[in-house]
């Protein structure tokens, strides 16, 4: 599996001109089947204007990115029903917030989609020793609506750590969207019982009750 960072960046040459087309500013997906569609190029990485080509059209992916001639750039490709991701906010059928979409895997060969790559803030550009990052299967996804993906109520059971950053899971969201402020810190609920774990004249002090929000927080086998 590749992941979309991967593949980012990389410069396009023809085989047969050996011509560069540009560099991949872009995946595009299709939601309705899952997998990469287009890839879009543009002509230096910071600026220009952007071509697309079909995913199929790849040749081979290395240092570069192959494709067999200048042909395969064909601008009439439309984005209707194909989506980015990255920055889209991810929440489960009941509009909890599990996180946004930094990135993606999928197969090099095909393009289909395996897992969706989620952080706090939803920047691909954020390192992933800066920020925990997690990842969820795509068979966990219900529904793409705008900038948002709908998932199971249960996937944020199944949901696996990728890995641990200084910033923990902070601006992870509870309930209803609101934001855990101690969420950077392992969780509300967990500030809680710390300061809960002292003694007042030789007598263990009873633990505050919990608050409905304090029941959501990502697995705790992170």
């Amino acid at each position: 599996m590749a992941r979309r960072s991967a593949l980012l960046a990389k410069q396009v040459i023809s085989v047969t001109s050996a011509r560069s087309l540009g560099f991949v500013s872009q995946l595009w997906i299709d939601t309705a089947s899952w997998a990469v569609a287009l890839v879009e190029v543009k002509p230096s990485l910071l600026s220009g204007e952007a071509e697309k080509f079909l995913f199929e059209d790849i040749y081979q992916v290395g240092d570069v990115v192959l494709v067999a001639n200048e042909s395969v750039i064909d601008n009439e490709h439309k984005l209707v029903g194909l989506h980015s991701l990255v920055g889209y906010n991810v929440v489960t059928s009941r509009r909890r917030n599990v996180g946004k979409v930094r990135g993606f895997t999928f197969d090099i060969s095909s393009g289909a989609m395996e897992s969706l790559e989620l952080d706090s803030f939803g920047l691909s550009i954020v390192p992933s020793s800066l920020v925990s990052t997690y990842c969820l299967f795509v068979e966990d996804v219900l529904d793409i609506v705008s900038d948002t993906v709908v998932v199971h109520e249960d996937a944020v059971s199944r949901v696996q750590r990728l890995t641990q950053g200084i910033l923990g899971t902070q601006n992870i969201h509870g309930p209803g969207g609101e934001i855990d402020e101690y969420g950077r810190f392992g969780g509300r609920g967990r500030r809680r019982r710390a300061n809960g774990q002292g003694k007042s004249g030789g007598r263990e002090l009873r633990s505050e009750p919990k608050h409905p929000d304090d029941e959501w927080e990502l697995p705790m086998d992170y």
